[in-house]
């Protein structure tokens, strides 16, 4: 087991990101609970925590956070169960880095050891997270934890990356309803000046020949009103 520096601080996690190069990233990997994510997270769980168990004094668990394309990155953060020094953070590095150095002969994992990543509990969390562009990360102030929260118009199904709804439900708007996503506002179907006859958050209410004419007419009368106005005084 490698000594931890004698300065005792407080009781910390710390995140770390790697990557393995000879894997190939699926989609299915964004889901938590697909088979394929599961073997995966088994499989690092199995092979990581003993070696960090080993290695670390006071180390009590491995979380694997998330995996991410780029190869395969794995996201994940150790906690440790007594107070240690605040420079863990090197131990942890060197450790990971001898781990991604006999990885490949006795595990046939191929680890990129310049990308490791390793950062103390003052990190910010949403680093590790990698929210897409139509998601914004935000830390649960209660928790610390960090998730990605979907913009407007957009969701994430399954686990995976943060798509419009234009995309996911394809029938989201009616009557050929033009399906836009406005930053801010979320979908819309019925713009303004368009499909005049429908309106609604899917363009499902019909508008009738009556109700449009009235519309117009008071339209009509209400600018004169007011320009007779203008003039009058």
């Amino acid at each position: 087991s490698i000594a931890m520096p004698v300065n005792p601080g407080r009781a910390l996690m710390v995140f770390f990101s790697l990557r393995v190069t000879n894997m190939i990233f699926s989609e299915d990997l964004f889901n938590k609970s697909s088979p394929e994510y599961k073997a995966l997270e088994q499989r690092f769980l199995e092979l990581l925590v003993p070696y960090l168990q080993s290695n670390l004094s006071h180390f009590e668990n491995l979380e694997i956070l998330n995996f991410r394309n780029g190869s395969i990155v794995v996201n994940s953060r150790m906690k440790f169960g007594k107070p240690v020094a605040r420079g863990v953070t090197t131990t942890v590095y060197l450790i990971l880095e001898d781990f991604c150095n006999t990885a490949y002969q006795t595990m046939n994992l191929a680890i990129d050891k310049y990308s490791l990543d390793v950062e103390s509990d003052q990190a910010d969390p949403c680093k590790f997270q990698a929210c897409n562009e139509y998601a914004e990360c935000k830390v649960n102030k209660w928790s610390g934890e960090a998730e990605c929260v979907c913009n407007a118009g957009y969701f994430s199904v399954d686990g995976l990356p943060c798509q419009s709804i234009c995309e996911l439900q394809t029938d989201f708007c009616l009557n050929d309803g033009k399906c836009d996503v406005i930053p801010g506002q979320g979908a819309i179907c019925c713009r303004v000046g368009e499909n005049w006859w429908y309106r609604g958050e899917h363009c499902e209410e019909y508008v009738s020949e009556p109700l449009v004419v009235g519309i117009a007419i008071a339209s009509v009368a209400g600018f004169l009103l007011v320009a007779s106005g203008v003039i009058f005084f």
